[in-house]
């Protein structure tokens, strides 16, 4: 991974980190078919480690309550972990390219302190996947979000899967093949690429203001008042390394405000404005912007379908001792 990519990976949360392509080869090699209704369900520690779910909620709350900006963070490992090789917990793993390289490690405590918490009370049960999948849906909720239960028993992968994170330009057609071959459908695209909270570094839409597909001029769609405000704050000569709201007016906040800047030409990134522009995403868009009831209860519904792909079994995986490490 370039250490351009690594860069703009650490700085935009949610599902910016559904951007990239993965190996076929590898991720049919490793995604395992031994999933079961008894190995994979919600409670699934109710008689061996009944407090699991409330231990990683603690820890998650204790660090938000510190630090806030860390929900995001938290939210999108689940993200990067699913779309690689599945909700395995391969994101924790080191490796050449790895999903690892690029994530924060301050994500990264917040699971690595469950874990610990959780081998206090329940030594080699709670696996590492689990506690990713939890700690993500106990921070969308801790953000404002709906409450809503997901099955647990997923098994710890054995090796990191690769990534690589293209350009944020990407188009909706290709973002949408990504979803579709994990077996997730447009509506999920346009609610889970839902920018709620977090920043971005300039360097990463300064086209837009500038330089729109090489046009020289800045792009036409953004808002005027908007682009202007970015112009100063990114200003055409800067190092682009200031870092600036990917949801306007709500950066730790877990709403449906992104839908509504979206309607008014307010979109940061170019992905997110494009949702506007195609007929397959807008009319979504705008029942999303109009209702925060209707947005929080198809997050839960999509995060739970993502929270499901690829699950592996007892049979090829493992509950980790320690989740940076297979055992």
């Amino acid at each position: 991974m370039s250490s351009s990519s690594s860069t703009y990976f650490k700085s935009v949360p949610l599902a910016l980190l559904l951007f990239f392509t993965w190996d076929w080869q590898l991720q049919h090699a490793t995604v395992m078919a031994d999933y079961s209704s008894s190995t994979f369900k919600r409670n699934f520690y109710s008689e061996t480690c009944k407090d699991a779910e409330n231990i990683v909620f603690q820890v998650v709350a204790k660090y938000l309550h510190t630090n806030p900006e860390l929900g995001a963070g938290i939210i999108r490992l689940l993200f990067h972990d699913c779309f690689i090789i599945g909700c395995d917990a391969s994101i924790r793993l080191e490796g050449t390219d790895s999903e690892l390289e690029a994530i924060p490690n301050q994500n990264f405590k917040v699971i690595e302190q469950a874990k610990a918490n959780l081998e206090a009370a329940c030594p080699g049960v709670v696996t590492c996947a689990d506690i990713i999948a939890l700690a993500s849906r106990d921070s969308s909720f801790l953000l404002g979000g709906k409450y809503f239960e997901i099955k647990t028993g997923r098994f710890d992968g054995k090796a990191p899967g690769v990534v690589d994170l293209p350009a944020p330009t990407s188009s909706v057609s290709d973002t949408m093949r990504l979803f579709t071959n994990v077996g997730l459908s447009q509506d999920d695209l346009v609610v889970l690429l839902a920018h709620t909270s977090g920043v971005s570094q300039c360097r990463f839409f300064s086209s837009r203001l500038y330089n729109f597909s090489s046009t020289g001029r800045a792009d036409p769609t953004m808002d005027a008042g908007y682009r202007a405000v970015l112009q100063r704050r990114c200003p055409q000569d800067g190092d682009g390394s200031a870092d600036q709201e990917l949801d306007r007016g709500s950066v730790l906040y877990f709403d449906n405000s992104y839908y509504q800047n979206l309607l008014r030409n307010q979109g940061l990134l170019q992905i997110d404005q494009q949702l506007t522009y195609d007929d397959r995403t807008i009319g979504l868009v705008q029942d999303l912007a109009h209702s925060f009831a209707t947005f929080d209860e198809a997050f839960a519904d999509s995060m739970t379908k993502m929270s499901e792909i690829h699950v592996k079994g007892p049979s090829h995986g493992e509950v980790r001792k320690v989740c940076s490490s297979a055992n």
